[in-house]
């Protein structure tokens, strides 16, 4: 069981309100329960799924069908309504209690439907800046192995997670950092990108070649890489951070090593 203060830190630093102390707090903890890198990853992923869908236009048609539909149930409002109080009077209080659950089923499913008519299909990021194939960083398929790891070095602190799937494998990376960093990372084995996102990250810039991905970033940046993996071959990934030109972090990442 996870402590209710924990979870609270988890959604702050998502929401990127949290003070430095309670940043380190959490990523202590993140790094001593698998339980909770769980929950933090759900949370992160449901996050990341609204932040990637960024402001939507509604359909073109969608104001006038609106509009008449309104103008429609105006005109038959007291009707149904009377309709309405007919019908539950001869129902009995357990048929009422069904009769709610089905409606609360049939809204959740309609808000669904418009929820994913409306997501964008693409990133959002230009795809002349990335080889190999573009996905809506959507990583399907559960994850069977995890590793974290803390950063502190001087003013800059963070949590550095690998996330290896049967046929990709995700590097996030969240650094709360006062001044301009870069972040590289190299997987073994020349891996494509197959999607990015840094919704925290405000102004970057990227590159990528067949060696991996390198950003730059102006301070505290959170970011998401998914690499294409489609021979399952789970390699590790090499993860540099430099600060005012100067190495102040480094590690490699193995599938399965402690």
């Amino acid at each position: 069981m996870i402590e209710k203060r924990y979870i609270e830190l988890m959604n702050k630093e998502l929401d990127g309100v949290n003070a430095p102390d309670e940043s380190a707090a959490l990523r202590s903890f993140l790094a001593s329960s698998e339980e909770a890198r769980r929950m933090y990853d759900e949370l992160r992923g449901v996050a990341g799924m609204f932040a990637a869908a960024g402001e939507v236009m509604p359909p073109p048609d969608m104001k006038r069908t609106i509009m008449a539909s309104i103008a429609e149930r105006g005109a038959l409002r007291g009707a149904r309504r009377a309709e309405r109080r007919r019908f539950l009077d001869v129902l009995t209080p357990r048929m009422k209690v069904a009769c709610s659950f089905a409606a609360g089923i049939a809204f959740g499913l309609v808000a669904l439907i418009i929820l994913l008519r409306a997501m964008p299909q693409d990133s959002g990021l230009d795809r002349k800046d990335l080889y190999g194939t573009l996905a809506g960083g959507r990583r399907a398929g559960a994850v069977i192995a995890s590793k974290s790891v803390s950063i502190e070095s001087g003013d800059i602190s963070g949590l550095l997670t690998a996330e290896y799937r049967d046929n990709s494998l995700t590097v996030v990376l969240d650094l709360n950092a006062p001044r301009e960093i870069e972040v590289v990372l190299s997987p073994a084995g020349r891996l494509p990108v197959e999607s990015f996102s840094a919704p925290s990250c405000g102004a970057y810039d990227i590159r990528t070649d067949t060696a991996g991905v390198a950003v730059k970033a102006a301070s505290s940046c959170r970011l998401t890489v998914t690499f294409r993996d489609e021979a399952g071959a789970h390699p590790s990934v090499n993860v540099a951070v430099s600060a005012g030109g100067s190495r102040i972090f480094e590690h490699t990442i193995v599938k399965g090593q402690r």
